[in-house]
């Protein structure tokens, strides 16, 4: 019978959060349970197992799980060195007073999931930023402000593009979702391409086009490719970089190859798609 976490029993009258940095070393330190309340953990190094709702699921480095109350879950340990989780708890009506506010219209909210709750794969410098929010609440009074800044934080970091839910509808592995983040999140591997993608994965260039064809209908170079012009765009909106540097920081040296990909995705060229990005309005 799986214990049940009561919020006042570690958060006092008049505060509103509990923050915790906890390394499991031996998988008795944490067992079956649920909550009244709400949490959202992840880890930051290390891996584990996450036994959620009756089902086993792989914890890694990066990944993310928003816990709503009535979700039943414990921990194990894999590997010898254990795994640091990050765990915030919190009582959940916050979160209905913030979905009313900000996410009233929207079809889906993302701390509902279904059988199992919303999980998803952070990109190295969102772990980061997590990281030293989680430090800024413990050093904080606990409020109900520090919570809201927190989660609109949190909440706005998971409506962006560069947080891959991994929903498993698509029966994508584990093991790709989180090299494509790595990838992804850290702009300086783009020049490494497809055989730094499969480098990521632990896995051969192809082994990995296999399951990219099989779960994403694309070759490894498309996949790559679109990760390419996705960082382009950005560059592109945000930046005064020369079109032929960021060609180039996105591992393209061919500049009429990289024209040519722009344009299908975007139906522009990279000059035309940068002043309307950046407002100069500009004849057709």
């Amino acid at each position: 019978m799986p214990q049940t976490l009561r919020i006042r029993r570690f958060v006092p009258a008049g505060k509103y959060l509990h923050v915790a940095r906890i390394l499991f070393r031996t998988t008795s330190e944490f067992q079956l349970h649920n909550h009244d309340f709400a949490e959202v953990f992840w880890i930051e190094h290390g891996r584990g197992t996450h036994f959620i709702n009756g089902q086993r699921k792989r914890l890694e480095a990066g990944d993310l799980i928003l816990i709503r109350p009535p979700d039943t879950h414990a921990f194990a340990v894999r590997g010898k060195d254990g795994f640091t989780m990050v765990n915030i708890a919190f009582a959940a009506p916050v979160l209905g007073y913030l979905r009313r506010r900000y996410f009233g219209d929207a079809p889906r909210w993302i701390w509902t999931g279904d059988e199992l709750p919303t999980a998803v794969v952070l990109a190295p410098r969102q772990l980061d930023r997590l990281g030293e929010m989680a430090d800024v609440l413990s050093r904080g009074s606990l409020s109900r402000l520090e919570l809201e800044w927190f989660l609109m934080n949190l909440l706005q970091m998971l409506a962006s593009d560069d947080a891959a839910q991994t929903g498993e509808s698509d029966g994508t592995p584990p093991w790709l979702r989180h090299a494509l983040v790595r990838f992804a999140g850290e702009p300086e591997r783009l020049q490494g391409g497809a055989a730094e993608l499969a480098r990521l994965t632990g896995r051969c260039p192809e082994h990995v086009n296999r399951v990219v064809r099989k779960h994403l209908s694309k070759t490894t170079t498309d996949l790559v490719n679109d990760v390419r012009l996705d960082f382009a765009s950005r560059q592109l909106q945000m930046t005064g970089k020369s079109i032929l540097d960021i060609a180039l920081e996105c591992g393209l040296t061919n500049l009429g190859y990289f024209y040519r990909i722009f344009g299908r995705r975007f139906g522009m060229t990279p000059r035309k798609f940068r002043l309307r990005k950046q407002g100069v309005v500009v004849r057709a």
